[in-house]
């Protein structure tokens, strides 16, 4: 009885496999609205180059920043699918084969996961910082002290986020 429900346990685990095609597909999507964002992209510097409206440089930075943004949130949802593969599943047979699945790739436990995902947020979230300085119009000198805070703890997490050796 207990072999039986220890085996039917670990079995569960495979249940983890929803998981990871559900964050697989959507990485696909996310990668797609991408691949539609650099189309529109094209169309407005085109534009761009056509008029030399300062409005359409102002769009054609957003639809960059936005670009960003898309692809390493399709980046974040790969990381997770491979995560969770390697720590409920097995190890990827095919990154360990290749060069590049070693610099991606080295998912040892649930830290090294979060940690490997926090750090691909935390560039979403300068990103979406830098697209708000963007639009950002400074009226007094407290504003502008703010922005300045803004981009001194930007920089203190990007210093605590990087590896010790």
């Amino acid at each position: 009885m207990r072999q039986g429900f220890e085996r039917f346990l670990w079995s569960s685990r495979l249940s983890v496999m929803i998981g990871v095609f559900a964050c697989v597909l959507a990485a696909f999507v996310v990668f797609i609205m991408g691949v539609k964002d650099v189309v529109h992209m094209v169309a407005l510097l085109w534009d761009y180059v056509l008029t030399g409206s300062y409005e359409v440089r102002n769009d054609l930075v957003m639809v960059v920043v936005e670009i960003l943004d898309t692809f390493l949130l399709g980046s974040v949802l790969l990381i997770f699918a491979f995560g969770l593969y390697e720590l409920f599943i097995s190890n990827l047979q095919a990154a360990e084969d290749s060069v590049a699945g070693g610099k991606i790739l080295v998912i040892s436990s649930i830290d090294s996961l979060k940690s490997k995902l926090g750090k691909v947020i935390l560039m979403m979230l300068i990103i979406k910082v830098f697209s708000y300085f963007t639009e950002m119009k400074p009226s007094s000198m407290l504003e502008l002290l703010y922005m300045g805070v803004i981009v001194v703890l930007i920089a203190l997490a990007l210093m605590l986020s990087k590896d010790k050796k």
